[in-house]
């Protein structure tokens, strides 16, 4: 909580965070008037912020899809007119290449976040950066706006480690089912999930092709024998587990696409982020691709949810989802108490 009142404060002479009250006006028919209603209203209906929809509504004339859907507002101002202007607006800011998913959580501290002087360390985990604490403050940040819901952690978990029985394994690598569309390196066949995740994937992906985002698996099933060795020789729990959510079939690790046009110096990654932990500049920045924009404003619809460290990494996990998880296994979910989740 430190990190964040700092960060929002401006220890290093920033300005702060404010959010102006909403205004009333005697006429909104006036078109900047509306704009400032429409942006301090919207709360409820985007996870924009309102000085971010604000902002867009104020500089019209240079995107015809807002303009447009904003002159339907002004002529008949209804919910259904106000949500396709949203509507527009959230598409534009997932398109656009000078916006972030740390925008969500507010323009100035998002900007805060995207200009601060990271150090190349600063990834939680393994050698320790100056900067540490300040990473940890960034994903509570995040959290706030879309919530992790961590398929092997805490009390949301559908399994924690210490119920990984040999029989729930078992059962679990036997609900693993191939993800059509999505293959791996040539003669391995594609990448697998969980037959519940399958399906929800698989809508996600079609909606998101639908706003011009393409989500492609480039991780998905791990063996849970290759997690364990892949965690002991990396030695960082935030970067691989050893008890993953891969190896439940409830992860994906997924391309990060850099806005379009944008190209990378990196001749290897083209036109993607190349997924790395180090240096977490880097890891700052992927927060721009399309992907992640657009699964942090609609993941959580299709039960998808993030691993704020990680921007390429989502687990599908929807509330209520641990009993439909275990439904064919015999005596349905373990049995647990607050001791089994504490410290996962």
């Amino acid at each position: 909580m430190f990190g964040l009142t700092c960060l929002i404060a401006g220890c290093s002479g920033g300005p702060s965070a404010v959010v102006p009250s909403v205004r009333h006006y005697a006429h909104p028919g006036d078109a900047d008037a509306l704009a400032e209603i429409v942006a301090y209203s919207s709360r409820s209906r985007t996870k924009l912020p309102p000085d971010y929809v604000l902002g867009r509504l104020r500089q019209r004339g240079g995107v015809p899809v807002i303009d447009a859907a904003f002159d339907r507002v002004v002529a008949h101002d209804t919910p259904a007119t106000r949500s396709e202007l949203l509507r527009a607006i959230e598409l534009d800011f997932v398109h656009r290449a000078d916006t972030s998913s740390l925008d969500l959580v507010g323009t100035e501290l998002g900007e805060r976040f995207r200009s601060f002087d990271w150090q190349h360390e600063d990834y939680p985990g393994g050698d320790e950066g100056p900067n540490e604490m300040y990473a940890g403050t960034l994903a509570d940040a995040l959290d706030g706006v879309t919530p992790e819901r961590r398929a092997n952690r805490a009390a949301v978990a559908v399994i924690v480690r210490d119920e990984a029985t040999p029989e729930l394994w078992e059962y679990m690598l036997g609900q693993w089912r191939e993800v059509p569309g999505e293959p791996r390196r040539e003669g391995e066949g594609n990448w697998k999930l969980n037959r519940h995740a399958v399906g929800a994937y698989v809508e996600m992906r079609e909606a998101a092709a639908r706003d011009g985002v393409d989500l492609t698996i480039l991780s998905g099933h791990r063996d849970p024998r290759r997690a364990r060795e892949n965690a002991a020789r990396v030695g960082n729990s935030f970067a691989v587990a050893s008890f993953s959510s891969h190896s439940l079939g409830l992860a994906i690790d997924f391309e990060l696409p850099r806005p379009d046009g944008e190209t990378s110096d990196d001749e290897d990654a083209g036109g993607r982020f190349r997924l790395s932990t180090r240096p977490m500049s880097a890891v700052v920045d992927m927060r721009r691709s399309p992907v992640h924009k657009w699964l942090h404003l609609y993941g959580r619809e299709f039960g998808w949810y993030p691993f704020q460290h990680e921007p390429w990494h989502w687990e599908y996990n929807p509330p209520g989802f641990r009993a439909v998880f275990f439904d064919e296994f015999p005596g349905g979910p373990p049995q647990r108490d607050a001791a089994s989740v504490a410290g996962t």
